[in-house]
């Protein structure tokens, strides 16, 4: 599957709060608590800003937002606010009806080699720790767990890829 990212326009934000809540929803009817309602609601404004900060992309596929996710480049608190050239990866979702088809798995090699023509040295994201299928994924896709931290209410896996260059 050949697959292109793009900036999310400022228009697309209903579109892409539907994607991440129909996954938070999905998550949850499968008992994994990735991504709270609750939480998913309070963060709205964050969402918002991000699209206008240009930090979310998205896949289209037939002229329909098919996956979003959010790459950001400053370092972050959960990492210790570790200074290494790295993207951090959050919010990835792809909409139910195109689940199962490795777009996941396609999205993350297009990253790794925009990263690589970037010379960023890391991907990093994170997940909730009891999300086994998840993490599994993470680590089929080339991601090494690099510890465990307490963000509070969860325990968040952190995952790091190391880019070639």
């Amino acid at each position: 599957m050949d697959i292109s990212l793009r900036q999310v326009r400022d228009t697309e934000f209903d579109a892409v709060y539907g994607i991440l809540h129909e996954n938070a929803t999905w998550l949850l009817s499968k008992d994994i608590i990735q991504w709270p309602l609750d939480w998913l609601e309070s963060i709205r404004p964050e969402i918002r800003a991000s699209i206008e900060a240009e930090l979310f992309y998205a896949v289209e596929i037939d002229n329909t937002l098919a996956a979003v996710l959010e790459i950001r480049s400053a370092p972050e608190l959960l990492w210790g606010n570790n200074q290494d050239d790295a993207h951090y990866i959050h919010k990835l979702a792809i909409q139910r009806q195109y689940s199962d088809r490795g777009l996941g798995r396609n999205i993350l090699d297009v990253i790794k080699s925009k990263a690589q023509q970037e010379n960023i040295k890391y991907l990093r994201l994170d997940c909730v720790a009891h999300n086994d299928k998840l993490r599994e994924y993470y680590e089929s896709c080339g991601f090494n767990l690099k510890g465990i931290v307490d963000a509070g209410e969860v325990n968040l896996a952190l995952y790091e890829h190391q880019i070639q260059n």
